[in-house]
């Protein structure tokens, strides 16, 4: 069996890097879209929160957002809620009521 020749180990190893740098280019594609599309709906959240209370005191704004299915509670503000109450929200809000 012979042995690789340093330019070979070297060779391979470049091989190894480009397929490394490859997989991080696709991740990195990955996360800007990601980034993109949540930069894209806290926007249409924040123009829905203004459009949706104005004239409204911040308690009745914070009561609307969670109505709306969103965490208003500072651990997960904004996130999507869904269906489930939220402790922490409903603590928040008697504190704010």
């Amino acid at each position: 069996m012979s042995e690789l020749s340093p330019q070979d180990t070297l060779m391979a190893a470049l091989a190894g890097l480009e397929v490394k740098v490859a997989e991080i280019q696709r991740e990195l594609r990955r996360l800007k879209t990601l980034a993109r599309n949540l930069e894209e709906e806290n926007s249409r959240l924040r123009t829905w929160l203004v459009e949706a209370t104005s004239g409204f005191k911040g308690e009745d704004k914070l009561r609307l957002l969670y109505d709306q299915g969103y965490h208003i509670c500072p651990a997960q503000f904004g996130r999507v809620r869904g269906t489930e109450g939220c402790l922490f929200c409903h603590s928040f809000l008697e504190k704010r009521g």
